[in-house]
């Protein structure tokens, strides 16, 4: 086999780097959503187990925080793009870095990223991890009792109780959504201020079992089973001049049939 030449080997070189760098645009844009989405569960769990003014003074502290740190990216975006307008040189060697990360990653010998790989399977963090869609319901609608609507921190201490393992309220909000349930706010329990939390009624039904099949043959209504072959029987007691006067005869039931009898001439 020939050694390709210059003209070939650039060819697949170019086409190794732009499917590398396809592949770690993607793998860098799934860890950014997951760590994203991760976040805003954490805080939206961390909003919804207050009430009342603790709720409204969370609320007020994540707004602070959110205006901190639109400055601060604000800044230092600011600073980074001064900062390469006066020292374009910087881009090389992010350029650089970025074909041999990207060269290392269109490998075609090497299988699917670790990262890739996890994010293809379905999650497996929480105390719901290996967990049915079914087996999530049921076990949703168990710690419901008798309310029709639970506070999400409620929901948590149930959900603790019954499976023996910490459950967070993002961990609790991960489990409805899971379950095709809806996290409302505004809800109300006996005793307790409104707050984050579940009603029953957007819980669905876990999946019915299926019939069980027949065991025997199917019999149409108005027909009598048969358990063997047919025997010919005639169709009503002999008349006396069949019987004769010193003729005798044994009538016979059919088990099978109670409405059949077999008439037997001596």
């Amino acid at each position: 086999m020939s050694a390709p030449t210059s003209a070939q080997w650039l060819r697949a070189a170019a086409a190794r780097i732009a499917t590398g760098s396809e592949i770690l645009a993607r793998d860098r844009t799934r860890r950014l959503v997951a760590w994203v989405r991760s976040v805003w569960r954490r805080t939206m769990g961390w909003l919804g187990e207050a009430s009342g003014i603790a709720w409204a003074v969370r609320l007020a502290v994540l707004l602070a925080a959110a205006w901190v740190l639109r400055k601060i990216g604000v800044a230092l975006a600011v600073a980074v793009a001064r900062r390469l307008e006066t020292s374009p040189w910087l881009l090389w060697p992010v350029l650089a870095l970025w074909l041999i990360a990207a060269w290392r990653a269109g490998n075609p010998k090497r299988g699917p990223a670790p990262a890739a790989a996890a994010a293809e399977e379905p999650a497996g963090e929480g105390p719901a991890a290996g967990m049915t869609v079914d087996e999530i319901r049921t076990l949703l609608i168990t710690v419901f009792r008798l309310d029709p609507q639970v506070h999400v921190a409620v929901l948590a201490e149930r959900l603790t109780e019954s499976t023996s393992r910490p459950w967070s309220a993002a961990d609790v909000r991960a489990a409805v959504e899971a379950a095709g349930g809806r996290v409302k706010r505004g809800v109300r329990m006996p005793g307790r201020s409104p707050s984050t939390g579940v009603r029953r009624a957007s819980l669905s039904d876990p999946s019915p079992a299926p019939p069980p099949g027949p065991v025997g043959p199917v019999v149409v209504a108005g027909q009598q089973p048969t358990t063997g072959p047919a025997t010919a029987t005639p169709t009503g007691p002999p008349t006396p001049t069949e019987a004769g006067a010193g003729k005798r005869f044994t009538i016979i039931d059919d088990p099978a049939n109670p409405y059949r009898h077999t008439v037997i001439n001596h």
